[in-house]
């Protein structure tokens, strides 16, 4: 059988190990990565291979040559551009006239390929997947699979809310020819992305394997470090060359002509490789390659060292990654997460604070002490954007350094030229990191169009409408006031999606910016107009004639938001009675606690009251959502307003849809069914919802937020206020008595605290309890007869939420303390 090894790859978020090398010849355990799997390959009897190149060929061919030296036999096809993971094993069509196996030339693994080749074969499949289980199944396409093994559903690289497992594919194929009847040529193709899907739908044989073995994509340099780890522990099966020294408490392997004065303080597992020579040492759980100096005095702890790299007496080198013909010279100190780039120096006494890296041919100075990276910032630990952008404490987390750096990668996303709106909210820390945002931008010859203080639907508005290339706003977190949220928007008016996020991550970490020549630098204006615009359009798209036939009079909470800036001149041209609450800007006044929040609501419920008003509105300080009070002071739970408003929808429209969050609760559910209204199910991510909205007529998110298709494509509590009042002024009747056949309660919910590792186990648990998979859109939800569980993982905290909805509030508690309590023990387990 013939076998593609995949090794293409540019290895960009392994900067800067790749940078004078391709992914595939990076070292582990002194190897290249790809003498691992070739190794792998040949123990299962799998000779004939064919590896496909495309960034930096020659190293791998100069290296591998015809493969004879591994006892095996290579041939090369290259490719000249990205034609995706099919795209480019299709360029050896000609080659592969029988059953064959893809593997990636960069992961590290002992699976036992055999019994994966059996198993397709066995099953007479199209294509089969190799699987695996992992604790965090976020980087890597999902796959779910009937008890016989054949595939029923997968997901390329999901958010927390889409895991429904944590079995996920690892890019390990057995393939017949046939595949290639869907694999265009000369086209961009991708296994997970387009093949597979395709299969799938013709409803053709397409099997998982789940194989026991062990397998890690060394994606990043935590993987990196994690995989070696993993070798000295011996929890992989590979071959580590040298000869193994006896030493009690420790294994020891040395290679040819090494010499070690003493290995005593040797702990752990440590592997010296060739020609080394290593004096009196404290060396722990380490690699050292080929050709390495370690002088007496020298501590080395979880670290790796490459070949040819000389360390000098008294150095202290924690958990970093060394790279080749490195100088580390006597008494530096890498204090830990440390990497050096080929052909650096680190000078006599110098210091390496915690994740600083350097980039190749760099000199640090003796002495010094290195607190930010000479070319590369530091990494974090988790990812910039969360379910609602980025999300930070307010001037440590998110300082004016960080809002630069991240306008600069923003800019350098967008291109020269392109053109940001930008707004914020009432705050001053606000107006701080959206200026330094601005500075970012400019810096990469990005024109900024600055809104100032306003609300978010009037940056959409502006972008979509002005022709943007994308946007920014920055406000305070409506949870916690001491956190900033910066969220971002694409030419549309939309959130980013997540692949715009990783490319914006990427650029933030690995500081590849467009730095614009003097004068090129980006122009900074207000733009004109914009207010004025956004009101006629507002105008335009309400029935203003009814509205100001009617005696309609309300209230109104603006929350101390930048809404009251142009919003209450909007709503005047109605010509009705309109009391304003707290109808000024004030920043520190408009994020409020929950206990606020309500009560808020409750003073609105008593100015409707006492004023005999027809209902009141509670409008978020950021323009978003509303939050409804009735004639008779009842506050409204978010359920009860949706019902109603769709009740009035009807009365004026026929036949329309609601787009429904999968949260939505089960009584709702069956109302709208009662109406006659279309419903179309979405994740619960307010991004998803707003992808979906333009495919019905109206959008809701259960949290006070409502999008009308007919105006725009996002959630705008200013005209949902204004669509409210015109349907009210259309309807014949009291709202008291209307809202009385709309259902009332919210579906009930509660949290249970799940470790991240834990997340993938728990929700393939719960997918394996139910046959129904119909509706895993997000989560898992248990259908009954008069109600349903739902369960969701959090995507930015380490919880689950389940959400209970029934008929009778009895049986919802029931099942809510079933579901709970099933899940604490899988996680105790």
């Amino acid at each position: 059988m013939k076998v593609v090894i995949m090794a293409g790859g540019f290895g960009t978020r392994l900067r800067p190990l790749t940078v004078n090398i391709p992914k595939p010849m990076v070292p582990l355990a002194n190897k290249p990565m790809m003498v691992h799997i070739i190794k792998l390959l040949k123990r299962h009897n799998l000779k004939d291979i064919i590896v496909i190149l495309y960034h930096q060929p020659q190293l791998i061919k100069d290296y591998f040559k015809d493969g004879k030296e591994f006892g095996v036999k290579i041939e090369y096809v290259t490719s000249e551009e990205d034609l995706g993971t099919a795209g480019a094993v299709g360029l050896a069509r000609d080659k592969l006239k029988e059953t064959f196996l893809v593997i990636s030339g960069d992961v590290l693994t002992d699976f036992n390929l055999s019994e994966v080749i059996s198993f397709h074969k066995d099953n007479k499949s199209l294509a089969t997947i190799t699987l695996t289980r992992v604790e965090n199944p976020l980087q890597y396409g999902i796959v779910i699979t009937d008890t016989k093994g054949r595939i029923k559903r997968f997901l390329e690289k999901p958010s927390w809310g889409e895991v429904f497992s944590d079995t996920i594919n690892t890019g390990i194929y057995v393939l017949e020819p046939d595949i290639f009847e869907f694999v265009p040529e000369g086209k961009e193709f991708d296994f997970s992305k387009n093949l597979f899907p395709q299969i799938l739908s013709k409803k053709l044989p397409l099997f998982g394997f789940i194989s026991d073995g062990y397998w890690r994509d060394i994606g990043n340099i935590r993987e990196y470090k994690r995989a070696h780890m993993d070798i000295l522990r011996g929890r992989v099966d590979i071959e580590i060359e040298g000869r193994r020294v006896g030493k009690i408490g420790s294994d020891v392997w040395v290679g040819e002509n090494s010499h070690i004065k003493d290995i005593k303080d040797f702990h752990g597992a440590v592997v010296i490789g060739k020609n080394v020579n290593v004096g009196v040492a404290e060396i722990t759980n380490s690699f050292i390659g080929d050709n390495v100096k370690i002088e007496d005095g020298t501590l080395i702890e979880n670290s790796i060292i490459w070949d040819s790299t000389s360390i000098e007496r008294n150095c202290k080198i924690i958990n970093s990654v060394i790279c080749r013909r490195v100088k580390i010279r006597e008494s530096a100190i890498l204090e830990g997460d440390n990497t050096v780039s080929d052909d650096c120096e680190i000078g006599k006494g110098a210091k390496l604070r915690p994740t600083i890296s350097i980039w190749p041919n760099k000199i640090v100075e003796d002495g010094a002490v290195v607190t930010s990276s000479l070319v590369w910032g530091k990494v974090w630990t988790r990812s910039l954007f969360g379910s609602y952008g980025i999300l930070g404490v307010n001037n440590v987390e998110v300082t004016p350094e960080f809002a630069a750096k991240l306008g600069c990668a923003y800019g350098t996303f967008l291109g020269k030229g392109a053109v940001v709106y930008t707004g914020r909210d009432a705050h001053e820390s606000s107006r701080m990191i959206k200026r330094a945002l601005i500075a970012g931008l400019m810096a990469t010859g990005v024109d900024v169009m600055d809104l100032r203080a306003s609300p978010v639907p009037l940056v959409r508005f502006a972008i979509k409408s002005l022709n943007g290339s994308g946007g920014l706003h920055v406000k305070r977190s409506p949870f916690d006031p001491n956190f900033i949220n910066i969220k971002f928007f694409d030419r549309s008016g939309y959130d980013i999606s997540p692949g715009q996020e990783k490319s914006i991550e990427r650029l933030f970490f690995r500081e590849e910016f467009n730095r614009a020549s003097v004068e090129d630098v980006g122009h900074l204006d207000i733009p004109p107009r914009v207010v004025e615009s956004y009101r006629e359009f507002y105008l335009d798209n309400l029935d203003v004639k009814s509205i100001k036939n009617s005696s309609l009079k309300f209230v109104i909470d603006y929350s101390y938001g930048t809404p009251v800036l142009f919003f209450p001149a909007i709503i005047g041209d109605f010509g009705l009675e309109i009391v304003s609450l707290n109808a000024y800007m004030d920043g520190k006044r408009s994020v409020r606690s929950l206990s606020e929040f309500k009560e808020a609501l409750n003073k609105v419920s008593s100015v409707v009251k006492s004023l005999d008003a027809h209902f009141g509105v509670l409008l978020d300080a950021g323009g978003e959502k509303i939050f409804g009070i009735d004639a008779t002071g009842e506050i409204l739970s978010n359920t009860r307003l949706v019902a109603i408003f769709l009740k009035l929808l009807k009365g004026e429209k026929e036949e329309f849809s609601v787009t429904l969050p999968v949260n939505a609760s089960f009584e709702l559910e069956q109302y709208i069914k009662s109406l006659n209204i279309g419903i179309r199910w979405s994740s619960t991510l307010s991004r998803n919802i707003i992808r979906e909205a333009s495919k019905t007529d109206i959008a809701v998110d259960l949290m006070g937020g409502f999008i009308f298709s007919n105006f725009l494509p996002f959630f705008d509590g200013m005209y949902s206020v204004g669509k409210f009042i015109e349907l009210l002024s259309k309807f014949e009747g009291e709202l008291s008595e209307l809202k009385k056949e709309t259902p009332k309660r919210d579906p009930s919910h509660i949290e249970i605290p799940c470790p991240w590792e834990l997340k993938g186990r728990v929700m393939r648990n719960l997918s394996e309890k139910t046959s129904d998979l119909s509706e895993l859109i997000e989560g898992v939800k248990f259908r009954e007869e008069d109600g349903f569980v739902f369960v969701l993982p959090d995507s930015d905290r380490a919880v689950i939420h389940i959400y209970s909805s029934f008929i009778k509030e009895e049986k919802e508690r029931k099942r809510m303390k079933e579901i709970k309590e099933r899940i604490e023990s899988w996680i105790k387990k």
